[in-house]
């Protein structure tokens, strides 16, 4: 199942965030937005991209990019044996 992201999205520059995780005694200290805010701070494109499987963490993962400001645009399956994945995007810039 795949439902291709809109053109509207498409046609901006994009950075793709990929692979973000801390191990566990790491995780709630606020040091995995710290670094994801600094990684952005300094990319020259206007926003950035995601995915996310939406049961990782019992949808904690999902809210917490939510919580960042990334708002579902779609869904992906990069994989035919792989998980259903939900696209997210995000202004990196007003």
């Amino acid at each position: 199942m795949m439902v291709p992201v809109a053109a509207e999205h498409t046609d901006t520059p994009t950075v793709a965030l990929k692979e973000g995780m801390l191990l566990q005694p790491w995780r709630g200290t606020g040091i995995a937005r710290r670094g994801h805010d600094e990684l952005l701070t300094h990319r020259p494109e206007n926003q950035a991209s995601l995915l996310v499987n939406p049961l990782a963490g019992d949808g904690k993962v999902k809210a917490l990019y939510e919580s960042w400001g990334y708002a579902s645009i779609g869904e992906q399956q990069p994989s035919p044996d792989g998980p259903v994945l939900t696209a997210m995007l995000r202004a990196i810039r007003p």
